[in-house]
């Protein structure tokens, strides 16, 4: 059964856009929807020099505008929305657009990364796997 709303989740790495080609020939083979979404982390590292000048706005203007281009180059000719979802938790804000939007299928890019590195830095890629109720695809580097 071909996915109709396919959760495209992009962290502006070389692993996640290179999943976006995957995507589309995904989403153009069975004509799905697609949703290119982004978490940024509200309480990420700021600077000390950014204090006195409040970022957030700048920071959703630029994501969106490099989803946008994201999805110019590699599904220009889909239905394509984005999505910029602030969390700290990465994963469980994407299991939880996924299942309140209905989405089929979510499409993560992975870093493999093993051992102590991904201990240490944990796995957006296997958390999702773990805890979404939508199929999950995860595109190898």
């Amino acid at each position: 059964m071909a996915a109709k709303h396919i959760l495209a989740c992009v962290d502006f790495s070389e692993q996640s856009t290179r999943a976006l080609d995957e995507v589309g020939e995904y989403a153009r083979a069975n004509g799905s929807k697609v949703t290119l979404i982004h978490i940024a982390d509200p309480q990420a590292f700021i600077p000390p020099q950014a204090v006195l000048e409040p970022q957030s706005a700048t920071d959703e203007t630029a994501h969106a505008a490099e989803l946008a281009t994201l999805r110019d180059q590699h599904l220009s000719d889909l239905e394509v929305d984005i999505a910029i979802v602030e969390d700290h938790a990465p994963a469980r804000a994407i299991c939880d657009y996924a299942g309140e939007h209905g989405v089929d299928l979510i499409v993560v890019g992975s870093h493999g990364r093993g051992g102590m590195e991904r201990w240490l830095i944990g796995s957006v890629a296997e958390r999702v796997i773990r805890h979404a109720t939508a199929n999950v695809f995860v595109v190898r580097r």
